[in-house]
């Protein structure tokens, strides 16, 4: 006597099909968080490194401003009319400050620069942590919708949860095509106080 095959019932067909889209959305939802806490990580590491070369840029600045300082005093001591050794002495400390600031000034603008593009990448980094949260969300309510169709039996359900995990993955995608927008400086206010924050007159 042959074997015989006996069908699945039709409800077991679909109670598979919905726990497969249920584990590969579970699945997504999964390198979606991990995303999210990499994107988390990464804007972390930017605002620290931003905040010490704001910090770094506001040293070089201060001692920048005390090096005008310094020129203005010698200047006003050549006024007293000092002896030739003096004056001389006062006019090789004032080159040599002047020197050293023209070395500063370049290397504060790539410094403050520098900052400037980690706190850029620190926001794209917040703004893809959100989105990544946001689209996390969004799949964990499509697994309970999906989740309902194998209690309830209703289609319905595992529709709108198809459409929910779909706006999901879009929002991940966007997330992590995100870049720093051209063009736009960061503020630097907490990084911009106190006398370094003021563009010294140099002395000529």
């Amino acid at each position: 006597m042959g074997d015989i095959e006996i069908p699945a019932p039709e409800g077991r067909k679909d109670e598979k099909q919905v726990g497969i889209i249920i584990a590969v959305i579970a699945v997504l939802m999964a390198i979606v968080g991990s995303l999210g806490n990499n994107a988390a990580d990464d804007m972390i590491v930017g605002e620290v490194k931003s905040s010490n070369g704001y910090a770094w840029y506001q040293a070089k600045r201060q001692r920048e401003y005390l090096n005008d300082l310094e020129l203005r005093r010698i200047e006003i001591d050549l006024l007293d009319s000092p002896s030739p050794t003096r004056k001389a002495a006062l006019e090789a400390f004032a080159a040599q400050l002047r020197a050293k600031n023209l070395e500063y000034r370049p290397e504060n603008e790539e410094i403050r620069a520098t900052a400037e593009r980690d706190a850029a990448a620190a926001k794209v980094s917040g703004d893809r942590n959100d989105a990544f949260g946001h689209a996390e969300i969004l799949l964990q309510a499509s697994v309970v919708l999906c989740s309902l169709t194998l209690l309830t039996s209703h289609r319905g359900f595992l529709y709108t949860g198809l459409v929910i995990a779909l706006a999901g993955i879009l929002l991940a995608g966007r997330a992590w095509f995100l870049q720093p927008t051209q063009g736009v400086q960061p503020s630097t206010t907490a990084g911009a106080s106190g006398p370094a924050a003021t563009q010294p007159t140099p002395v000529r």
